[in-house]
């Protein structure tokens, strides 16, 4: 946690606008800064549907990380907002 809390003082200190336009080398290309990091939040939104999925299907509660889950606003007795 401390490592990734020191990433991020990093990256807000020192980035700009500009240097989402900066091109890096992966698997090959040059990507974007901002490709780059458009790829890791879908990623990591990807494994967290498989988590909630997979949680759902072991009958575990699942915690409301972005937001109350479906479960969470039937304990309050409402119905989720329909998207």
């Amino acid at each position: 946690n401390e490592a990734a809390i020191s990433l991020l003082d990093q990256i807000k200190s020192h980035w700009t606008d500009a240097t989402l336009d900066v091109e890096d080398e992966m698997y090959g290309e040059k990507w974007k800064r901002s490709t780059t990091l458009m790829a890791l939040i879908k990623h990591e939104i990807h494994h967290r549907g498989e988590m909630v999925a997979l949680m759902r299907v072991a009958g575990l509660a699942v915690p409301g990380i972005y937001g109350p889950t479906r479960e969470e606003w039937a304990q309050w007795g409402m119905e989720p907002p329909k998207i």
